[in-house]
């Protein structure tokens, strides 16, 4: 079982840990970014594990290039988690 906090609404959506995924090294465990130098199998099975812990499939995972600043974007529609947005953090709605 992979650990998340999940509020209190009914979409799915989860603030995960590092824990339950299958990278290593400095990218250990459950490291979901398809961003930096982590072998990409590893990402897309942590990212399989993540989305099936929230009952979404991988496709439907949204995200952003995290970089450590101030930038908070809003999402109202899922963002392809290749583009390269880069933000801090996202807010939604939705």
């Amino acid at each position: 079982m992979i650990p998340f906090f999940r509020g209190d609404i009914a979409t799915p959506h989860g603030f995960f840990t590092r824990k339950g995924g299958v990278s290593e090294g400095a990218y250990s465990s459950l490291n979901c970014s398809v961003f930096g130098k982590d072998d990409p199998e590893h990402v897309a099975e942590n990212r399989l594990r993540a989305a099936r812990a929230i009952g979404a499939t991988p496709s439907s995972l949204t995200g952003v290039r995290q970089v450590h600043g101030a930038r908070v974007i809003t999402v109202a529609s899922p963002l392809d988690a290749t583009a390269g947005i880069e933000a801090d953090a996202m807010v939604t709605d939705q």
